[in-house]
């Protein structure tokens, strides 16, 4: 071997060991640049499962909120229904008191409605034909056993009403039609309606 030759082998023995290290050094940054960008992805994967759940979280807290809140208008709804059913039915019980019974309570109302003793009685078509003339003699009959001035009429007038009467004097009127009276009580009735359906 020749002079050149051994220089030649000693610079491709030095460039070969020059070689490996930056290999080395390149191998090991991009080791490090891995680790490095697994520990940032790892990071943010974290963060991401982190606020989805936390957003996932708040979405199902209100969605709740929304099918608590949607449940409670629901059960008012449903109770104010029973509620006013209650009513309706005591009113159709009304109406369908025995003859007897229902001159006796347009009676007992047209007295009570009544300021002068001369009003005139509104009934509706078909309670002025079936019972205009009983309501009219036991409501003046018990105005005067009462002490009171009896000398109430019935109007040729009829209303267009289920039941009940209208008392008419002058510019006043007294509505004493069923869904009238049903409808004051229920102002009064509701609560303890409601407590006797639903507690």
């Amino acid at each position: 071997m020749n002079g050149i030759e051994k220089i030649l082998a000693h610079i491709k023995s030095e460039s070969d060991a020059e070689c490996e290290a930056i290999e080395q050094n390149a191998a090991e940054e991009c080791g490090r640049i891995r680790a490095e960008f697994a520990k940032t992805e790892q990071d943010e994967y974290k963060k991401l499962m982190e606020a989805g759940t936390n957003d996932a979280e708040r979405r199902f807290e209100r969605l709740i909120s929304l099918a608590a809140l949607e449940s409670k208008k629901h059960v008012l709804s449903t109770q104010q229904e029973m509620v006013t059913a209650v009513f309706e039915h005591a009113a159709s019980k009304l109406l369908e008191l025995p003859d007897s019974e229902y001159v006796a309570f347009l009676a007992k109302h047209a007295c009570a409605a009544s300021l002068t003793g001369t009003e005139a009685i509104i009934l509706s078509p078909s309670d002025k034909s079936r019972f205009g003339n009983d309501v009219l003699l036991a409501a003046n009959s018990a105005l005067s056993a009462a002490g009171k001035t009896a000398a109430l009429t019935l109007s040729d007038k009829t209303s267009d009403i289920r039941g009940g009467l209208i008392l008419s004097g002058g510019d006043i009127e007294v509505n004493c039609s069923v869904d009238a009276l049903v409808a004051e009580q229920r102002n009064e009735l509701s609560p303890a309606v409601a407590s006797v359906l639903f507690d």
